[in-house]
């Protein structure tokens, strides 16, 4: 949990309070709070923030964020089948950076 914070106070410090704050759906004060230790139980916030910053990638492919899980997913899979799209996706995730570990 130490690490998470740290990542956070790291994004606020890059992005500011207010727009950390409008990213997670909370108010400026509560993040200005679990960056001094007083908020009361900051993991369901430092869960969202992870989610929105931490566990997501840039997908090239895609040209948006998308979950790390996901990323993982397409890129550790058997070549699909269903489409050009599909395949096309799969072809790029495998020389991509991000690509996961074959399961």
């Amino acid at each position: 949990m130490d690490e998470l914070l740290t990542a956070f106070k790291a994004k606020r410090d890059e992005i500011g309070t207010q727009v950390l704050a409008d990213a997670l759906g909370i108010k400026d004060s509560a993040v200005r709070m679990v960056c001094t230790g007083h908020y009361p139980n900051p993991k369901g916030i430092l869960e969202k923030f992870a989610k929105l910053y931490i566990n997501v990638v840039s997908c090239p492919y895609a040209g948006r964020t998308i979950e790390r899980e996901e990323c993982n997913n397409r890129s550790t899979s058997t070549r699909p089948f269903g489409g050009q799209s599909k395949q096309a996706w799969w072809d790029a995730c495998q020389t991509c950076e991000h690509r996961g570990e074959r399961k």
